[in-house]
């Protein structure tokens, strides 16, 4: 179940909305957390011209880092991950909740999830973060210039698109995850 902060940035999760909201910071939008590999759906989002892309996450892994500078990198904005940092004692006790996986029960200080938030600017360069620490509040001076001389370096939906090769359809209403289509009907839509 999405969390509010991920109603607001991602709608409905059916793909009827990838919204991209004027502020007066600049465009911001983005995707939660493994939508983010999804590489058409941050497509959408550049093509609609987010400038502050924002990606909650539970992934505190380093590969989670190195993505976030890749997508900064790719659509030339800033990217603002912010990450979870909690421990055992801040979910329910057992057996209300259980770890699984794990040879024991975790005691209440052990880290179960270490954050990483971080802000990356349209460089790749980490202007703040990633907090490994614990609980915080990370902050950066963001220069929106960087996003302009960003896309005259690199303009994934700009100059260097090349819509008479690649194009991207975005469907704005609820679709069916799964088709199901019989080999009967396949091979007559094959033959015509």
């Amino acid at each position: 179940m999405p969390t509010a902060l991920e109603r607001v940035i991602w709608g409905f999760g059916d793909g009827s909305t990838i919204p991209v909201y004027e502020t007066p910071l600049g465009k911001i939008g983005g995707l939660i957390c493994w939508e983010n590999r999804m590489p058409l759906l941050r497509t959408a989002l550049y093509a609609k011209g987010v400038e502050i892309y924002c990606a909650p996450t539970a992934d505190a892994r380093e590969v989670w880092q190195a993505s976030m500078t890749h997508i900064a990198l790719e659509g030339g904005c800033f990217v603002l991950s912010a990450n979870q940092f909690c421990r055992r004692k801040d979910y329910p006790a057992p057996p209300e909740y259980s770890f699984s996986g794990l040879d024991e029960e975790p005691s209440p200080d052990t880290v179960v999830c270490k954050g990483g938030s971080a802000i990356i600017s349209p460089a790749g360069t980490v202007l703040a973060g990633p907090n490994y620490e614990g609980e915080g509040l990370i902050s950066a001076d963001l220069d929106l210039g960087e996003i302009v001389r960003a896309k005259f370096d690199f303009d994934v939906v700009g100059h260097y698109s090349r819509p008479e090769v690649l194009s991207l359809t975005v469907k704005d209403h609820a679709q069916k995850p799964v088709s199901f289509i019989s080999s009967e009907k396949a091979e007559s839509s094959q033959k015509s």
